[in-house]
């Protein structure tokens, strides 16, 4: 028996920052970009929310091929969308 699963359109995925241009970091291990791409291989593009604190939000991550991108960080004073 296939599940019958309903279309995501949107995960929200813990960070530990995120640079100004979107790129994120995790714990490591790459758990949250693998579950990011499952969900766009499933379901075609979807949108990537993470929230943080204002600290967490820095100059610049380092980034590989097969990293993935936040759409919106939500922290308690703003809501940026990139």
């Amino acid at each position: 028996m296939t599940p019958n699963y309903s279309k995501t359109d949107l995960t929200i995925t813990g960070c530990v920052a995120v640079d100004k241009e979107g790129w994120r970091l995790g714990k490591g291990g790459s758990y949250g970009d693998r579950e990011i791409a499952t969900f766009i291989k499933e379901f075609g593009k979807i949108t990537v929310v993470t929230t943080l604190h204002d600290l967490q939000i820095i100059e610049d991550v380092p980034h590989q091929e097969f990293d993935t991108r936040i759409d919106y960080i939500v922290t308690p004073t703003k809501i940026i969308k990139f």
